[in-house]
């Protein structure tokens, strides 16, 4: 069986960008992800958050907050990457402050 994958990003602001990966086998989504990235000026882009639906569960990671964090978001995977989308664009500033005070206290990305 082949596995097709679609990739996107677009900018949201000049330090914030989304990326997001698709991936679709015999036209059915098999997985995907949609990733929160901040410009960091000696590190290049780092990811602040994700969606995704690795091991089945749809759930959020934060970079040095959080690991698999249950969310409610649609079981239709269209409609759960609009509204992982729709977060970040609404809430990117919110998930980047965290992730910044996480780093200045010290916690280790995993």
């Amino acid at each position: 069986m082949t596995t097709r994958v679609k990739r996107y990003g677009f900018a949201l602001d000049a330090e914030h960008r989304l990326r997001s990966t698709i991936a679709l086998a015999r036209g059915k989504v098999t997985h995907w992800a949609v990733q929160l990235e901040r410009l960091e000026p000696e590190e290049g882009w780092v990811w602040i958050a994700r969606y995704d639906s690795a091991g089945g569960t749809v759930h959020r990671d934060r970079n040095r907050i959080a690991a698999h964090e249950p969310v409610a978001l649609p079981d239709v995977a269209g409609k759960a990457v609009r509204a992982a989308v729709e977060d970040f664009k609404a809430r990117a500033q919110e998930y980047t402050e965290g992730y910044l005070a996480a780093k200045a206290a010290g916690r280790a990305p995993w």
